[in-house]
Formats: structure tokens, C-alpha cells, sequence
């Protein structure tokens, strides 16, 4: 932003230029984020969505189902048909009849987010090809008034001649589905009740070789350190101690990898699998450690598993990396207590004992976003900032405009010329109706968005005061806004996260953008003349 546009605004403020530029920079990005806002809801009313993706084995990933050829499919299903994508979900190697945990995070997302109106799949056994789950999945968020969409057939559940459509292509996949498990079922169980591990990976510290009944195990230099790992625990070390000790040989492990390690019987020489219905068998493969050290390293466990589970990057936890701890800067993360479904951050820096429920963290959060608000003095120039961007995006509009109004001309003529040309024999009349069907989809379409881009051009005021009152409840902003908005508003006020204190429960603000600063005192001289003088500041 220019500072001689708004120089008007700034006579009576006693800031110098430099502090006028920071000031303006600050107003034009908070602008940006509101405009973003405003934008999204616009869609909202349109059409969103997000995208479901899913393999559920390795061949399948190679035969041309893999996530990003999904991906694709559904991206541009969206782009065709105008929908807004608004997130991505699913994973790979999930099991064909449990969609899993990645399943329950679009569930939160599209709870939070009610604005989501549609779920994109390639194919709807995307879901799971066991058909009551799938059904139930299906009934649960139409509940939510959400419509699942196939992008390969464009079939959904808007309708129930949809929802029949899709639940009978269900019941096909689940019947292909049950034929090909069956046989490999058969197989599977006699190789692990012949006690021969037959899964795909091989267990981190051993060398596999051969295929199906035939398959041995040698134990490799990492199997070594691994057996190390388990003398460790059984001498009282914690999990970061040994992760450090085998790091110093040359071995990097995760918190939850090595937790794996410990509480897997594989390493016992045992198998353990959900085809043997509970029960251990005695593997073929070397133990790296005793079944009875192994038992012991259970008991050190116990109590100390299936405690929590961390998040990822999700709706439900916008703060994560963004607040640190007091202590030491270091970042919160974020995980749930599975028996309880609540929500956490803490620091996990070793021996912090920081751990804070997400409940109150976002509470206080926007209590103190609310002491950002800004001042009546400032929302004058923040209004003319606003229209300024507004109407430069609508000149972007208005070319948009034109150019719908050149294409309807053109398919207007389209179908004229084909009525013409039918007319004279020139085509018959099987032709002459898929043409003429195809050209008015067209031209359906493009008087469709021709008559949403007059609505939004004829909208100026409007929307520059709607963004407005956005702009000026910076507590609002953050909690209404998705997931990219309230970082983006984050990282504006605090471009380098902000601190939790545990000693007085609250925020301390470190690194906060200058332009806070200037706000602040702005609105203290503005207060003060207020009091001082409160007939030449009368309330507008």
C-alpha cells in the first residue's frame, strides 16, 4: 500500500512514515485474510468438497488405482462440475473392510466444517467394500447432509435412485472382494499355522529370504543393536535414552517405532496375527530375544500403552507448532486421549511436564486475539483498504464477464448453425440432437456463472462491509475460519509462534508483529484524547 493514499488517515495519529508503512502492510494482509473469508463462503454456497482416496494393497497401488492417480481423477471431476476442494483425506494399505482412522478425521473435519457439502471418491468402494459398513458410512453422512459423489460415473446419493445405484455397486465389490480374500485367506493361515511369517515387510533387523512356505530369516547387524535395545529396557532405561544410545550406533528410531519393536512377539521368536484368532505360534525365525525377557519387558510396558494417539495436521488442532513452550521454544504437539476423546497440546521437549487440554488453549487464544481488535480510530483507513483491494478484484470480474458474454455468443451461434445445417440435410437427426444437447449444456453452464459473476460485481458495498466486520473481531475470524485461514492470521500476528507459560496459565507474546505495537499505541493516545477532550471525539 501506497502511505500518500492514506496519508489523510495518519494527521492526527502522531506515527511517523515508517510506522505508517508497517501499520498499512498490517491492514492490507489482514484485508487479505478476510477477502480469503469471504471468498470461501461465497463457495461454501456453491458447491464443496473434499476428496476421499484409499488403496488398500500394494498390487492394487501398481494396476493403476494408486492415491495420486485418484487424486487426479477426482480433481478434475471437481474442476469440471465447480466444486471447491476443501481438503484431501484417506491413506494407502488400509484394509479393504475397515477404512480406518483417516475415515474418523474427515468425519471431525466435515463436523467442524459445516460448509462441506459433498465427499469425492473415484469409485465408491473407495470406502470399504464391506457393504453394511459402507451403507453405514453412507446413511451417516447424509445425516450430515453430506452427498458422496463417484467421479467415474458422476453418479451420488442426492437422490435414492443414487443412493440404490451406490449401494448396489457395493454389493458387486463386496462379492468380487470376498471371492479373491477367500483364497487368500486359505493361504495366508496355513503359512502362519505352519509357523512362517509371510507378511509383505520384513521385520526391521532381519534379512528374509524365499517366498510363502519356504521363507527363513537371518538376523542382520540392525537385529543386533535391537537385542541390545531389549537389554536396555529390561535394565531400566527409558524409551529417549535407548532412542539416543541407538543413534549413537547408527540406528535412528521413532518414539513409536521402538515401541513397536518392544511389544512385537516376532522378535521372540512367536507369531502373532489376527488369522490365528489370538492364539502365538512358534515361528521358524531366530528369537533376538527370550520369550521370558520379552515377558518382562511386557511388564515394564504395561500401563504405559494405548494411552494416546498424536495427531496429525488437522482442523482440531490449529495451534500446533504455533504456540511453544516458555521453557525452552519448544513447539506443541498435539495428540488425543482415545478413551476419553479429548484433545491435548503439550511440549515434548524431555522432562517438560507442559500438557494442556486444546479446550482451554483455544479459549484463551481468542481472549487474547481479542485484545488485537482493532481500535475505532484505525477502522476508517481498514474500510478504504478493503474497497481498494475489492475493486481491483473486481476488474479481474469484469473481464470474466466478457468473456462469458463472448462464449454464450459463440454457442448461440453454435446452435443456430446447427438448427441450419439440420434443416438442410446436412446432418441427420441422431447428430443433430446429441450436438444440439451438448451445446445447450454448454450454454446452460456459462449462463449460469455469467449471471453469478453480475451478482457479485452488483455486490461491491456489500461485501466490502461484510469483509469489513470480519476484519475488525480478530477472535471471530480465527475460530469461524478454516484451517489455512487461522494460520494464516497466526503467522501474521505472530510470525514466530507465541509462548505458553505453565506458571500463570496464559500467553506471552515474544515475537509479536511491529505493527501490534503501533496499534497499541495509537489506541491508548486516542483513549486518552477521548477523556481528555470528549466533545471533539463524539461517538459516530
Amino acid at each position: 500500500m501506497n502511505y500518500k493514499c492514506y496519508e489523510k488517515y495518519f494527521n492526527d495519529l502522531e506515527i511517523s512514515e515508517k510506522e505508517a508503512n508497517v501499520l498499512l502492510d498490517y491492514l492490507s494482509s489482514l484485508a487479505e485474510i478476510g477477502i480469503n473469508l469471504l471468498t470461501n463462503i461465497k463457495l461454501n454456497i456453491m458447491k464443496n468438497c473434499v476428496i476421499w482416496t484409499r488403496v488398500s494393497t500394494k498390487r492394487q497401488e501398481d494396476n493403476g488405482g494408486s492415491l495420486d492417480d485418484q487424486r487426479c481423477k477426482c480433481e478434475a471431476f471437481a474442476k469440471q462440475n465447480g466444486y471447491n476442494i476443501k481438503g484431501y483425506f484417506g491413506g494407502t494399505h488400509e484394509s479393504a473392510k475397515t477404512p480406518g482412522p483417516l475415515l474418523k478425521e474427515m468425519y471431525h473435519a466435515i463436523k467442524k466444517d459445516k460448509t462441506i457439502s459433498h465427499i469425492i471418491v473415484s469409485v465408491v468402494d473407495r470406502f470399504s467394500r464391506n457393504v453394511g459398513q459402507a451403507s453405514t458410512i453412507i446413511d451417516e453422512l447424509l445425516k450430515q447432509n453430506v452427498v458422496i459423489v463417484e467421479a467415474a460415473t458422476s453418479i451420488d446419493t442426492s437422490t435414492r435412485e443414487g443412493i440404490m445405484m451406490i449401494k448396489f455397486k457395493l454389493t458387486l465389490a463386496e462379492w468380487d472382494n470376498g471371492n479373491r480374500t477367500d483364497k487368500f485367506i486359505s493361504g495366508r493361515k496355513h503359512c502362519l499355522e505352519s509357523g512362517v511369517y509371510c507378511g509383505a515387510a520384513k521385520p526391521l533387523g532381519y534379512d528374509k529370504h524365499g517366498k510363502s512356505l519356504g521363507t527363513t530369516f537371518t538376523i542382520n547387524d540392525k537385529g543386533k543393536l535391537i537385542a541390545k535395545a531389549f537389554r536396555w529396557k529390561l535394565q531400566g532405561l527409558a524409551n529417549h535414552q535407548i532412542i539416543n544410545k541407538l543413534a549413537a550406533y547408527g540406528l535412528e528410531m521413532s518414539k513409536q517405532k521402538l515401541h513397536h519393536i518392544l511389544t512385537n512377539p516376532f522378535y521372540a521368536g512367536k507369531i502373532r496375527h489376527k488369522m490365528l484368532e489370538g492364539k502365538l505360534v512358534d515361528g521358524n525365525q531366530p528369537c533376538i530375544v527370550s520369550y521370558s525377557d520379552f515377558l518382562r519387558v511386557q511388564d515394564i510396558l504395561s500401563g504405559k500403552t494405548g494411552v494416546y494417539k498424536h495427531q496429525k495436521e488437522t482442523p482440531r488442532f490449529p495451534l500446533k507448532r504455533h504456540v511453544l513452550c516458555s521453557k525452552d521454544h519448544t513447539p506443541f504437539t498435539a495428540y488425543t486421549v482415545k478413551r476419553k476423546n479429548i484433545d491435548y497440546y503439550k511440549c515434548n521437549l524431555n522432562g517438560c511436564k507442559t500438557n494442556v487440554s486444546a479446550k482451554k488453549l483455544h479459549y484463551k487464544y481468542e481472549e487474547l486475539l481479542r485484545t488485537y481488535n482493532i481500535p475505532k480510530v484505525l477502522k476508517p483507513i481498514l474500510h478504504d483498504i478493503i474497497s481498494t483491494m475489492m475493486l481491483s478484484d473486481n476488474e479481474e470480474q469484469r473481464k470474466n464477464e466478457r468473456l462469458l458474454k463472448k462464449q454464450k455468443t459463440e454457442y448461440l451461434n453454435k446452435l443456430k448453425a446447427c438448427k441450419i445445417r439440420f434443416g438442410t440435410g446436412d446432418i441427420d437427426e441422431d447428430v443433430y440432437r446429441i450436438t444440439n444437447e451438448e451445446y445447450q449444456e454448454k450454454l446452460d453452464n456459462i449462463e449460469l456463472e455469467l449471471a453469478q459473476c453480475q451478482k457479485e460485481l452488483s455486490n461491491h458495498k456489500e461485501e466490502v462491509d461484510e469483509v469489513f466486520l470480519i476484519c475488525c473481531k480478530l477472535d471471530s475470524l480465527w475460530k469461524n475460519s478454516s484451517l489455512e485461514i487461522e494460520q494464516k492470521l497466526q503467522n501474521l500476528l505472530f510470525p514466530n509462534g507465541i509462548l505458553w507459560d505453565k506458571e500463570i496459565d496464559n500467553y506471552r507474546t515474544f515475537d509479536e508483529n511491529e505493527a501490534l505495537s503501533v496499534i497499541a499505541r495509537i489506541s491508548r493516545s486516542y483513549e486518552n484524547k477521548k477523556r481528555i477532550f470528549p466533545k471533539e471525539n463524539p461517538q459516530k
